[in-house]
């Protein structure tokens, strides 16, 4: 049996020093107090964080957030030493107005990237990209669909701001939807063929969606919207098996697309969450630690043949190195050059 060592992480503002032109980056520049000591002191942190995840072996694929795009990434991958590591390069800059991004990181032993797509949602300003990146196993050539994102922030106020996190969520829905479901052509030539089993080998599709969501699982953006369910049978249960071909192409390529939240399990602990917050401009928080980072899958990983989620490896990284003592994350601080970042890791594992 082999495994895929996964991790997210939101890396609170991994930026270099240089003021660049186009973003909103001034507060990552020296005359701010970024200098390259403290740029270098924030990677030799996270780099060492990072080389903790999964008892010290590392991860084999990798996703952060809010890091100024690729070659900044490819530093900190420099900085955790695993010459393995790469970058899946993102062709397209980053559209967010601060100039922070989303990336991911494979191990060259395990993964191949096969096709990479940045998608952008247009609201009034374009969000951060949705990074969405078809890899192949090496070993047994299944391939793996994973999406990354970080969707927009609750600075504004959570209430007035999840209209943005609700056009996000139907995005990556939409995403996933076109990977586990045949186009309506394809669904036509399947069904004169009675060809059930292409549509149903397309149903197991092996999507993870893994980021920096600003909402929690129980919002709406998760479960109406992206519809991430809390409930394993809802996923990977019969009431969710294709069994014959519908009538119409519409009822087919419309029809619901349940997804299981790993992340479910965090929600109810007491003193447990990816993030610490005690208010924003319009909302004080009753519970100020928050599951914000999380992981999702498709019933195509579910299933107990071929690559799948261990779901009893999920879990969210709390060391002394990225954590106090009760719990909240160390967030990095520039003057005394301690910390990490202002998130918590999220870690798991793949088994094939």
């Amino acid at each position: 049996m082999g495994e895929l060592r996964v991790a997210w992480w939101n890396l609170q503002n991994l930026f270099d020093t240089d003021d660049d032109p186009i973003s909103a980056d001034l507060d990552f520049t020296v005359e701010e107090g970024w200098t390259p000591e403290v740029y270098a002191a924030k990677k030799a942190n996270l780099a060492a964080a990072i080389n903790e995840l999964h008892d010290g072996r590392g991860p084999e694929l990798l996703g952060v957030a809010e890091v100024e795009g690729d070659a900044v990434f490819g530093e900190l991958l420099d900085a955790i030493g695993n010459a393995h590591l790469r970058v899946v390069v993102d062709e397209k800059r980053s559209s967010d107005l601060r100039g922070i991004d989303v990336g991911l990181a494979y191990d060259e032993r395990k993964l191949t990237p096969v096709e990479t797509r940045s998608h952008v949602v247009h609201l009034r300003y374009a969000t951060r990209d949705i990074f969405e990146v078809v890899f192949e196993l090496r070993e047994t050539g299944e391939q793996l669909v994973v999406i990354a994102c970080h969707w927009p922030s609750r600075r504004q106020g959570r209430w007035r701001s999840e209209p943005f996190r609700i056009a996000a969520a139907e995005n990556v829905g939409y995403i996933v939807r076109d990977h586990v479901r045949l186009d309506a052509q394809a669904y036509l030539e399947a069904k004169a063929a009675d060809d059930l089993a292409a549509v149903q080998a397309k149903w197991e599709t092996k999507v993870l969606i893994m980021g920096d969501l600003n909402d929690e699982p129980a919002d709406r953006s998760l479960v109406e919207h992206l519809q991430a369910s809390s409930e394993l049978d809802r996923v990977l249960g019969p009431t969710n098996e294709i069994r014959a071909f519908r009538a119409e192409v519409a009822a087919y390529r419309g029809d619901d697309t349940f997804l299981y939240n790993a992340s479910w399990k965090f929600f109810g602990p007491e003193n447990t969450g990816t993030f610490f917050i005690d208010s924003t401009a319009d909302e004080a928080f009753a519970n100020r630690y928050q599951v914000l980072d999380q992981l999702i899958v498709t019933r195509g990983l579910l299933a107990p043949g071929g690559l799948r989620l261990d779901l009893d490896s999920v879990a969210i990284h709390a060391t002394p190195t990225v954590a106090t003592p009760s719990g909240r994350p160390r967030g990095f601080d520039r003057r005394t050059r301690k910390g990490t970042s202002d998130h918590l890791p999220v870690v798991a594992r793949l088994a094939y």
